[in-house]
């Protein structure tokens, strides 16, 4: 410091001293300081991400945010989610019937990390999404009614299982998985396995039908060793086979048939909630005779 009379002050060279002081630790600062704005504004980001099928059936995929629309090409659908998401809030509706509108699913997750696999279902076909492989949402197709002695709807209202040879922990499970039915039984004492039979199938080679509930019963027995008498024709000599042989049937179901009939989809009332105008919007998914859809928000 320097005094010049009765006055004091600091000299240049101090002063210098001090600036480069300051200016170190600004700059070491400087980089965290920024990276908690942007982690400030990111964490306020939403969005959504749509994949649907266009009036030609061609998939269409897009993110909208900050009302900024981006277009994503390819041949599947795949959500990638932002790495600031705290939560996503996936929907989905099945594709329409000619009688009825898709049935509409939403879940929530506080994060997901994996990118999910979009599948947007074609008219009369289930919407699903995935993560690895594994099914987080199923949005069955429209619903039918009952054509003489055939049920077009391919959503399951009810699902009874018939199993009495083993038993271990677990109960016989029936379940609707998209257009298959999932079906968990003891096969041994101590063998708990699942089947998947498409409703095809099991509308097909229905052994009774009353209304819109069938009566399945599952002949994998025979058909490993080689008989496969499923059809009404032989309906009688596989009857007669089950009868006089050892073939085994290891379970029964009944399966009834959601055959109510709704012609509005509840998708298409969740986007205008919404107000979404544009996009998925505009091709009515879920309606019958449309195809489904997938909206997810963040």
């Amino acid at each position: 410091m320097v005094k010049s009379g009765n006055k004091s002050g600091f000299s240049l060279f101090e002063a210098c001293v001090v600036m480069l002081i300051v200016g170190i630790f600004t700059a070491l600062c400087a980089n965290s300081y920024s990276k908690r704005h942007v982690t400030y504004q990111e964490s306020d980001g939403h969005g959504r991400y749509e994949c649907y099928r266009n009036t030609a059936g061609a998939l269409i995929q897009r993110y909208v945010e900050n009302n900024n629309v981006r277009n994503v090409t390819g041949s599947t659908c795949v959500f990638r989610p932002p790495r600031y998401a705290k939560y996503v809030l996936l929907n989905a509706v099945g594709g329409g019937s000619a009688d009825g509108a898709g049935s509409f699913q939403s879940v929530f997750y506080s994060s997901v990390g994996a990118p999910l696999t979009v599948d947007p279902g074609a008219v009369g076909s289930a919407t699903t999404i995935k993560e690895n492989n594994t099914t987080l949402l199923t949005a069955a197709a429209g619903g039918g009614s009952l054509i003489t002695s055939n049920i077009t709807a391919d959503t399951v209202e009810n699902c009874q299982f018939t199993y009495k040879k083993y038993s271990c922990s677990g109960q016989p499970i029936c379940l609707q998985d998209g257009v298959n039915l999932s079906v968990s039984y003891c096969r041994s004492a101590n063998e708990f396995i699942t089947d998947s039979i498409p409703l095809a199938n099991i509308k097909t080679y229905s052994q009774s039908q009353t209304n819109n509930s069938v009566v399945y019963k599952d002949l994998s027995d025979m058909t490993k060793k080689g008989i496969d008498y499923r059809t009404a024709k032989e309906m009688a000599e596989r009857e007669k086979l089950e009868e006089t042989t050892n073939y085994e049937i290891f379970y029964t179901i009944n399966v009834t048939f959601d055959t109510t009939m709704t012609s509005i989809s509840q998708m298409e009332s969740y986007l205008e909630s919404l107000g979404i105008e544009d996009g998925i919007a505009s091709v009515q998914p879920g309606q019958p005779n449309k195809p489904g859809g997938v909206i997810i928000l963040w």
